[in-house]
């Protein structure tokens, strides 16, 4: 199966290397988009922590949902605040470091499954396409188990002090406020891309994202699913006032 002239050597691995380039670049920019302003990362309160007995903010819209596995790191349920002039986003939050990890992981295993295709083009033989298929399949377990082990990894910050983090910007700061397809936008689309479409049946009418700052002083897509249709319109309708239209 190894053996194939050096040429065609050269065009699988310069598939490999353009591919893996491609993510590479489209993953960089994603964990690392520069942001006009940095927000406050800070304990939640009570009531954003969903504590017994917590008392509503005054002049505050409030919204439950799930969060989306984006690069702002919110994993499980949030509560997002609306106020006046702020927007806060609390619930568990696994470290960047954590999420990088997974993110490139499941993204260059990916990018790497296409070359074996090629490389079973090339030769005309059907066994390179085992290692296509067990590199999609690395992708997907990586992406799969991600998915499921970093939300408990992030329940680990509220079994510390009871409350979870909470990340507040200013409401100036949101932009390109979608419901829907849009909660992969900023180069989750090219990591998660076998898998975009029938998330995007799940999010239709539920999902409310837009991009704002975090912590770290990066720009990040939040992504969160509303309980209901009429609170994913709201929440979009009322930061797409600060926004505008995507």
């Amino acid at each position: 199966m190894l053996r194939m002239e050096p040429w065609r050597w050269a065009i699988v691995a310069a598939t490999a290397l353009a591919l893996a380039g491609y993510m590479g670049w489209t993953i960089s920019r994603m964990l690392s988009r520069p942001g006009d302003q940095r927000g406050a990362v800070r304990e939640a309160s009570a009531f954003e922590s969903g504590l017994f007995e917590a008392r509503v903010p005054p002049d505050a819209a409030v919204f439950d949902g799930w969060s989306y596995r984006v690069p702002a790191r919110f994993m499980g349920r949030v509560r997002v605040l609306v106020d006046a002039d702020s927007v806060s986003v609390a619930g568990p939050r696994v470290s960047a470091p954590a999420y990088g990890a997974w993110i490139w992981a499941q993204g260059l295993l990916l990018a790497l499954a296409p070359a074996g295709a090629v490389w079973a083009l090339l030769r005309l033989d059907w066994r390179p396409l085992l290692v296509a298929l067990g590199l999609f399949v690395a992708s997907w377990l990586v992406s799969s188990v991600g998915a499921a082990a970093l939300p408990s990894l992030a329940e680990l910050e509220l079994l510390e002090d009871g409350r979870f983090p909470a990340v507040e910007f200013p409401r100036s700061t949101v932009r390109d406020v979608a419901i829907g397809e849009g909660w992969a936008r900023g180069g989750l689309e090219v990591v998660v891309l076998p898998y975009v479409r029938g998330v995007d049946a799940l999010a239709k009418r539920r999902a409310v994202s837009f991009f704002a700052p975090d912590g770290e002083g990066r720009e990040v897509r939040y992504a969160a699913h509303l309980y209901s249709d009429e609170k994913a319109e709201e929440l979009a309708g009322i930061l797409g006032e600060t926004a505008g239209a995507p």
